[in-house]
Order: structure tokens, then sequence, then C-alpha cells
């Protein structure tokens, strides 16, 4: 009864606020990771040499021909596997102790890349435009490469979903009772953090607010739904070796009330809506 007691009561001091402030802090890594470090150097690479940087996308002064173009858009999903590929890499230098907050931010971080990135494979095949649409655009029998694109963004979504399940084993060990409440939990207050930062920073965008469901919501709320599916597989896998070696106490992991990470947020996410939000002119 008392361990039982001791995990539950492990689900209920994650702090909230504090989880919500890592997962802003996450979705803005990712989306940097996007638009200004994946789609920054597309363009550059491109041709362009000078624009302005949103939080949506990238507005170009040179107009980029054939291939430039199709460089500009795919920079951004490469963006989005760099950072999950350095997040996860991170992930095995957090150390043992003393890191989860850390290790949720790795977590998140690669979480909400892998899954805006390759989503996007599905939302371009069923729409036909945005990103991943310039591998096949203009090509013969387009509506079968369109078709490629949803199945390859299917398959991938899925593996990214047991992918994040099993990183998640750094942080919630299945061998706390309540382990099922507790992924629940963290991925939902993320989930929503995400989604809400994701909508707020497109909310000056010079397109206008309806960039918040353009851009924003689809690129946090519809993207990263598969966070919400990431508790149904978790019990699949085993915990990391790190976790393992823990005291069999779950306080070593709960994620703890920080005011440093809760500030942090506020001033990143900040930046990223009045200043990043509005856009930032870059010429090089």
């Amino acid at each position: 009864m008392a361990a039982g007691a001791s995990s539950l009561d492990a689900v209920q001091r994650d702090d909230v606020w504090t989880v919500a402030a890592v997962a802003v802090i996450a979705f803005i890594l990712a989306d940097v990771g996007h638009e200004a470090i994946g789609h920054g150097i597309g363009y550059l690479l491109g041709g362009g040499r000078s624009w302005i940087q949103t939080t949506t996308r990238i507005i170009g002064d040179q107009q980029l021909g054939d291939p430039g173009w199709r460089i500009l858009d795919m920079g951004g999903p490469c963006g989005n596997l760099l950072f999950a590929g350095l997040a996860w890499l991170g992930q095995r230098a957090a150390g043992r102790k003393r890191a989860e907050r850390l290790r949720l931010l790795l977590w998140l971080v690669m979480a909400f890349s892998l899954f805006w990135g390759l989503g996007y494979l599905i939302y371009c095949g069923v729409l036909g435009h945005g990103d991943w649409f310039a591998l096949v655009a203009g090509a013969k029998r387009e509506w079968l490469w369109r078709g490629v694109l949803i199945v390859a963004g299917i398959v991938l979504y899925r593996t990214s979903e047991m992918l994040a399940a099993s990183e998640l084993h750094w942080i919630v060990s299945s061998g706390e009772a309540y382990w099922r409440a507790r992924a629940g939990r963290l991925t939902l207050v993320a989930y929503v953090a995400g989604g809400m930062i994701g909508c707020a920073g497109a909310a000056l965008d010079p397109g206008g607010p309806m960039e918040m469901l353009n851009s924003g919501a689809a690129s946090s709320f519809l993207a990263a739904v598969g966070l919400l599916l990431v508790r149904g597989q978790f019990g699949r896998f085993a915990d990391k070796a790190a976790i393992a070696a823990l005291p069999a106490s779950v306080e070593a992991n709960v994620i703890r009330r920080s005011v440093g990470w809760m500030s942090a947020a506020g001033v990143v996410a900040t930046a990223y809506i009045g200043v990043l939000g509005r856009g930032v002119r870059i010429k090089l």
C-alpha cells in the first residue's frame, strides 16, 4: 500500500506549471529548428540573402527558382530531424541524477520535432502543398507520389510515437504503480502548453491573426497529437538503464517546481511572441 501511495503521490507532485514551462521552451526550440535554422539555411543554400524571419515562415526578398525553392521548403523538415537527433543524443549525455527537467526538455524537443517534421508528410500528401511537397511537385503522376507521401507519413509518424514512448522511460519508470496516470498527465500538459505557445507565437505575424490557425495550430495542436498517443505505447518498452539504476523511490524523477524554469519560459516566450512573431529582418 505504501509503495502505491508513493507512486500516486509522484503523479500528483509533478509540478504542472514547471512541466508547462519546459514544454513552452521545448516547442519554441522545435519551431526555431524548423523555421529559423531549417528554412533559414535552406533559403541561403537556395540563393536567398535577405529575408524577414517569423515564427511561421520566411518572407524572402529574392524570388527563388528551381531547385532553390525546393531546397528552401525541404530545409524546414530537415531542421526538425536535426533537432530531434540532437535531443536524442543529448538525452544520453544528461547524466543520471537531478536532470529530470532537462530530460523532459530533451524528450519534448525530440517529440515536437518528430511529430511536426514527419506528420507534415501526411499534411502535404493530402493537401498537395507544404514543405515535403517540394519532393514531388511537378512530377509525372503527381497524385501517386502524393499517396506515397501519405503512406510514408503514417508509417513514420507511428514510428515516432513508439520512439517517443521508448524515450519517455528516461523520465517515467514502468516500475511506478501509477505510471499510466503519470505519463498521461505529463503528455497532456505538454501538449496543451506547446499548442498554446505555438498559436500565440503567430498572433503578431505579418500575415495577420489567422496565422494562429493556419500555421500556429497546425504545427502544434495538429502535428503534436501523437503526444496524446504515447501513453498507449509506453508499456511496450523497458526502462532506460540510467533510470533503472536509480533508487526504487520515485522521488528521484519527480518534476519539481522550478522558479528558474518558469522564469526562463516567460522570457523566451515573450521574445518569441513579441520579437520573432512580428518578424526579424536578416540580411547576409
